[in-house]
């Protein structure tokens, strides 16, 4: 037996097949799902306010980068970017929307958005930080 170190790209690729085949097995009711990667930016006057990026996988979003720029923030940016991703995140009928945040990322916006905390880390990335995990349900018609 050895431990190696390998291509990054061609080992999560072979790793996501081998387990969507494992997956297939034991949860088939999984299976009809495509993922999906998106990607949004809200411009003004060609100057990048923000962006959102993240994925569509099985019956939920993966919200994994999301920023809105510091002069803007405040003023409704990132709630728009954050109810786009929401409504496209219906019309796939996702069950949830999931995304982890910094205590200096503002997880009160998430939490005055319809987000509930579901994890926390305290103590990390930094002695007087801590790391969140958010989640909200989706109602899909």
């Amino acid at each position: 037996m050895e431990i190696k170190q390998v291509d990054y790209t061609q080992n999560s690729q072979q790793l996501l097949k081998k387990l969507d085949d494992y997956t297939k097995v034991k949860v088939p009711d999984l299976t009809g799902y495509e993922s999906q990667k998106i990607s949004f930016s809200i411009e003004e006057a060609g100057e990048v306010l923000g962006g959102i990026v993240g994925e569509i996988h099985w019956n939920y979003l993966r919200i994994e980068l999301f920023y809105v720029a510091e002069n803007t923030r405040g003023k409704g940016v990132g709630k728009q970017l954050l109810e786009h991703v929401e409504q496209l995140a219906k019309e796939a009928k996702c069950q949830l929307i999931v995304l982890e945040t910094m205590s200096f990322n503002a997880p009160g916006f998430y939490l005055k958005n319809g987000y509930q905390e579901i994890g926390k880390i305290e103590e990390h990335p930094l002695p007087a930080e801590a790391h969140y995990f958010m989640m909200k349900r989706i109602a899909v018609s």
